[in-house]
């Protein structure tokens, strides 16, 4: 697991469910389009945001190895 992770949120598959704020309140956050954004990628642990982007039920979240770029597959 890495240490450090880059979150993205794809707004194309985003519904705003929320449940990523559920899980790493510190990373997420709703937009005005209701839609979860990034806040601050380093707000939670890696394994709450690990977390969260498995909950999310539209896949919209992708994460990386903030140290290598390498993709984590969730």
């Amino acid at each position: 697991m890495p240490e450090r992770l880059d979150v993205h949120v794809d707004h194309d598959r985003c519904v705003g469910n929320g449940m990523c704020l559920e899980f790493a309140t510190g990373v997420f956050a709703h937009n005005a389009r209701r839609q979860a954004e990034v806040v601050d990628p380093e707000g939670d642990a890696a394994e709450d945001i690990i977390v969260a982007a498995e909950n999310c039920p539209t896949a919209a979240i992708q994460l990386s190895d903030a140290a290598t770029g390498e993709p984590y597959e969730v």
